[in-house]
């Protein structure tokens, strides 16, 4: 079974009212909770650590749809997998400094190293452009997804 870890933001984005007409938001939301589906739908699981929900919990105080209420339900279920650390080892840190991964989201590496055909979900460009040396150096897959703002009006 496939193994996932979510950015904070990724889910912090996830929850919203998913009735949003605008069409490149809607695509956005789409691409965000189809990452999540997965998960809640139980054909993959969740991985996290304490720093993860630490953020989760910080980020996200009120569910705004069922997709988001469903994801903190799974996380903890017995499926979802909790990992003790949330640090990387030694020569885990040196692998992700070469991939120009930041110090602060190492945690989601942590939660990601020995799981089953892994995938980190992020919105940071900075993380999406770590994904091929991720993968090389920790058989880990990123899967970016561009942030899409709602617009404006001034």
């Amino acid at each position: 079974m496939a193994d996932n870890v979510y950015d904070a933001s990724f889910i912090g984005y996830a929850n919203c009212s998913l009735g949003d007409p605008t069409p490149g938001r809607r695509d956005f939301l789409e691409k965000l909770i189809a990452a999540i589906v997965p998960v809640v739908s139980g054909t993959s699981r969740v991985r996290w650590n304490n720093t993860l929900r630490i953020e989760y919990d910080r980020l996200i105080k009120e569910h705004r749809n069922d997709v988001v209420d469903q994801f903190f339900a799974m996380l903890t279920s017995g499926s979802a997998v909790f990992v003790a650390r949330n640090r990387l080892r030694k020569h885990e840190d040196q692998d992700a400094e070469k991939c120009n991964w930041p110090y602060h989201d190492r945690h989601l590496i942590a939660a990601a190293v020995d799981g089953e055909d892994v995938t980190i979900h992020v919105t940071e460009e900075r993380l999406g452009r770590c994904g091929a040396s991720i993968l090389r150096l920790f058989e880990i897959h990123v899967n970016h997804v561009e942030v899409v703002l709602p617009e404006t009006r001034t």
